[in-house]
């Protein structure tokens, strides 16, 4: 497996060809329906691909005669994924696992929210997360109920989503099989991995009582009602001023973007897009935003260690809490702050025979360390010379792992804290990283370099977190000092990135750069959070946020910001 990835990977940026799916074009549901009908969820055939209302609750549906309450059990399964290279071993198998749901009030709720490993269990390249869906009655259906979720099959190595749906009729104590179709992805255009999967996937049931089902349904309506309230972008974009730069279609041939602005304490969102229509459950789209995991969730980590333990945890030393670095010529004085924002001295790098070769085809966190050990060394010494590299982060995050052990002991795993402590109380307790492949899960770390799959509301609520510099209603979370850095409210004005075409500042993880607005403002300054893709979260004055997640390749972000200052301070 590891072979065969750095093989295709290294081929693939160099030859890369972008003949990628093309946007449907072709009827929606009407009543009554002639997709995804009875007849067919009982049949073993595969279906052509339709339009995402066919997934959705229509307008002529009643509720359900009865709830669902069991386990789906699904078996590795193979399906169609029509993309224009070979598949990685398991890339078209969907994975053997077990899905666990009940229902209130026509509301189909996943017992688990969190990611799903299956590689203990499947051949599949594939772990699931499930979101909550919904079950209805359609008359022509006779003694049959219909029901549908959201799923996000996402990999184990860089952390693509693939936003997909799945539908299935089912009586008291059967149900037929499973349609999946999935029609976006934020995923590597550069590896080809754009491309529209679907399959009917056997499915067994096992009626099921769940004692703690009233915890589960009150722990579901408390985290729907915690959600950011939603309103359409077009209540204050009539003109699709803002909307125009969400539907970008550069290489991709259709919009598979979601954008989105925060302003005035309200989410003004685009109507996130599939190539087969709008995506029925916008609230539960997840999305692989890369790079920007590094401050979505590197920055925030350490940022919240240094406000619990009250100590200088950014300047403490990398050597002393990495053996396999401890004699490193490199690494010497390299601090959890040089990591962070990428001026370690070090050779580490984004090129693929560094990316691919140290972090990975790395399964454990020590196979990542001992590779990344293996790397030489910049002339330059710590603090001085930004040099962007994702393995940095994954050293912060061993780094940090090790430096919890020794405060609270072995059992003790920094991200469980982050968890508890951040995500838990600002309601992202869903929030999805990648992490190393242990053999025992409970040792695994994140990579902190890649692998963030937030839904919108959870991207919103941890933007907003740092947005009032790491405190939440009256409770201070982060280090409120190390977030007033990111945005340049102290006299420490960061590192220099030497004019990099992503920004021209960087500090804690954060970029930044000026900006010429049209507005009365002239200049601004704006810090962004980027990832590959260009996957965009922005901050403006007076906590506005803009969020754009594409995979478009488009770093032009300029125009999108002036438009919306302008939104917010039009021009006299």
């Amino acid at each position: 497996m590891k072979t065969l990835i750095i093989l295709i990977s290294t081929v693939v940026l160099v030859n890369s060809c972008r003949n990628n799916p093309k946007e449907w074009g072709g009827p929606v549901l009407v009543h009554p329906r002639d997709q995804l009908t009875v007849e067919q969820l009982l049949g073993d055939s595969s279906l052509a691909f339709f339009d995402m209302s066919y997934f959705a609750e229509p307008d002529w549906s009643v509720p359900a005669s009865t709830g669902f309450s069991g386990t789906i059990l699904l078996e590795d399964t193979r399906i169609n994924f029509f993309k224009q290279k070979a598949y990685y071993p398991g890339e078209n198998l969907f994975p053997k696992l077990q899905l666990d749901f009940i229902t209130h009030q026509g509301v189909l709720i996943p017992l688990r929210k969190d990611r799903i490993i299956t590689r203990f269990q499947s051949d599949s390249y594939w772990d699931v997360v499930v979101g909550a869906g919904k079950v209805w009655h359609e008359p022509e259906d006779g003694e049959w109920n219909r029901a549908s979720f959201p799923l996000t099959l996402t990999d184990r190595w860089v952390g693509q989503a693939r936003n997909c749906v799945a539908a299935f009729v089912y009586k008291p104590d059967t149900i037929s099989n499973i349609c999946l179709q999935c029609s976006q992805e934020t995923a590597d255009i550069d590896d080809m991995q754009l491309g529209d999967i679907n399959g009917m996937l056997p499915a067994g049931f096992e009626p099921k009582r769940y004692v703690d089902s009233a915890q589960i349904v009150e722990r579901h309506k408390s985290s729907v009602a915690g959600r950011i309230p939603v309103h359409p972008l077009s209540e204050i974009d009539e003109d699709n001023m803002i909307a125009r730069h969400f539907d970008i279609m550069i290489h991709s041939n259709a919009p598979t973007s979601l954008g989105a602005v925060f302003m005035n304490n309200k989410l003004y969102l685009h109507p996130p897009s599939t190539r087969h229509g709008p995506y029925p459950y916008p609230d539960e789209m997840r999305h692989g935003l890369y790079s920007v995991t590094k401050s979505l969730a590197g920055a925030l980590a350490l940022m919240y260690l240094e406000e619990r333990y009250e100590e200088d945890v950014f300047g403490a030393l990398i050597t002393d809490y990495v053996p396999a670095l401890a004699t490193h010529a490199g690494w010497q004085g390299v601090t959890f702050s040089h990591t962070l924002n990428m001026v370690t001295g070090t050779a580490g790098g984004e090129d693929a025979e560094r990316l691919y070769s140290t972090l990975i085809v790395a399964e454990t966190a020590e196979e990542a360390i001992r590779n990344i050990a293996g790397l030489g060394d910049a002339p330059e010494p710590p603090g001085r010379k930004f040099n962007y590299a994702s393995t940095n982060l994954f050293v912060l995050s061993y780094a940090m792992q090790k430096f919890v052990e020794k405060k609270e002991g072995r059992n003790v795993n920094y991200w469980d804290l982050v968890h508890d402590n951040v995500l838990v109380p600002i309601g992202a307790e869903h929030f999805t990283v990648l992490h190393t492949l242990e053999k025992d899960e409970e040792s695994a770390i994140p990579l902190l370099a890649y692998g963030a799959l937030p839904t919108i509301d959870e991207a919103v609520k941890i933007a907003l977190l740092f947005a009032n510099y790491g405190k939440h209603g009256e409770k201070q979370i982060l280090h409120e000092n190390r977030v007033k850095e990111v945005f340049g409210q102290t006299p420490w004005k960061g590192y220099s990135t030497d004019n990099d075409y992503r920004g021209t500042g960087y500090r804690h993880a954060f970029w930044s750069k000026e900006i010429k607005t049209k507005a009365r403002q002239g200049k601004i300054m704006v810090t962004f959070m980027l990832g590959f893709g260009e996957n965009y979260i922005v901050f403006l004055s007076d906590n506005t946020v803009i969020f754009r997640f594409l995979d478009e390749h488009d770093l032009d972000i300029d125009e999108l910001i002036k438009d919306v200052v302008t939104l917010k301070s039009p021009v006299p």
